[in-house]
């Protein structure tokens, strides 16, 4: 038999004021800790909360539910959240809501920052793998990225996944507003830094983030001659750009990389104006610890530029299957396609037997 969170971290939970409040004790081999939340005993985490911390207050639940909670935990000095720096998770404990449940906090930002609300699937593992050194998306444009991943959904992807058990999860990103004029991968947009893609370095426990390369250029509809080369010098084409193709950014361009959130506008088809969303890169050095304000300087004289929240969402594939995905082998994306998928997306999220979510300034709520 298996050991519960409770015998093997000493996890509790208490119903207190309207929301479930969850600790343990802290792993000495450990730095961070990953709480997840199911319907039953087996089935997969609908939600997650991370934290430095031995606790977490979990605020979004239904009133009078079962709730099924254990945690796992990260390896203390690897270098990053993803595969390859967790432990296994116990057996659950069941956790009960009580009835006198409270609205969930809203989430605000301040004058100086803005809230992003962002979705990734996870690479090379299906597991949550976080956002630091990661690419993420709008639902939108992932869903129209992932239109064409999920035409053979028991198939193994790139990231040597299928979309079928894919993960995905929607996060609330809080991040420092910014004026950062001369970008080429932002469509003009000044309030991002130029995209970096990253977690292409074959080695996903430590994902890097690299030059915006030639097929991202390419579905932001950035014209890649002249700074995207084959290993002969000359310009990469269809051909090379997947495999033999280095592409360079000025010195600046990088440096704001490796400080903001960095943003392309996601058409799928360059010979197409339709717009499906932005995809987002997250550069490690300056993501905010818990206990740091988005904007907060360091004693190194950086500063943290982006924060998640602690709660993020997890869907599975198959469930957006089932809520309508459609995996048409169509040659082309079209938008009322994406749309469906989109949908399929905001179903599958707020299936789950939580509070509504919202994230962005604008009150953005999955329904």
């Amino acid at each position: 038999m298996v050991p519960t969170a409770a015998a093997v971290f000493g996890l509790t939970c208490q119903w207190n004021q309207g929301a479930m409040n969850i600790s343990w004790t802290p792993q000495s081999s450990s730095d961070y800790y990953e709480v997840q939340l199911a319907v039953n005993a087996t089935a997969e985490p609908f939600v997650v909360h991370s934290t430095a911390g031995a606790s977490v207050v979990v605020d979004s639940l239904l009133p009078s539910r079962k709730y099924y909670v254990t945690m796992r935990t990260h390896a203390a000095s690897t270098p990053s959240l993803g595969p390859g720096t967790w432990g296994q998770p116990a057996d659950r404990v069941v956790c009960e809501s009580g009835a006198d449940v409270v609205p969930q906090k809203r989430k605000y930002a301040r004058a100086d920052t803005k809230l992003l609300e962002v979705m990734r699937e996870s690479e090379f593992t299906y597991d949550v793998d976080y956002l630091m050194n990661h690419n993420s998306g709008t639902i939108e444009a992932d869903a129209a990225f992932a239109s064409f991943g999920a035409m053979k959904p028991d198939e193994k992807t790139p990231w040597n996944t299928t979309f079928y058990n894919a993960t995905f999860t929607l996060y609330c990103v809080e991040m420092l507003k910014v004026d950062l004029p001369d970008t080429f991968s932002t469509g003009g947009n000044t309030s991002y830094s130029d995209y970096m893609s990253c977690n292409d370095n074959h080695n996903a426990t430590d994902p890097q983030c690299i030059c915006d390369n030639w097929i991202d250029r390419i579905l932001s509809k950035v014209n890649p001659d002249g700074n995207c080369h084959d290993s002969r010098g000359n310009n990469c084409t269809y051909f090379t750009g997947m495999k033999d193709c280095t592409c360079t950014c000025s010195q600046e361009s990088l440096d704001n990389s490796n400080k903001y959130i960095g943003m392309m506008p996601v058409y799928m088809d360059p010979k197409d104006d339709y717009c499906y969303g932005q995809w987002f890169s997250h550069p490690k050095p300056t993501e905010c610890d818990d206990d740091e304000e988005v904007g907060a300087a360091r004693a190194d004289g950086s500063v943290c530029t982006w924060k998640r929240h602690r709660e993020a969402r997890v869907v599975k594939g198959w469930q957006v299957l089932d809520n309508g995905f459609n995996t048409s082998h169509a040659r082309k994306l079209d938008p009322a396609r994406a749309l469906q998928n989109t949908k399929a997306f905001l179903k599958s999220f707020a299936d789950a037997p939580l509070q509504q979510w919202a994230c962005e300034d604008t009150a953005s709520i999955l329904v």
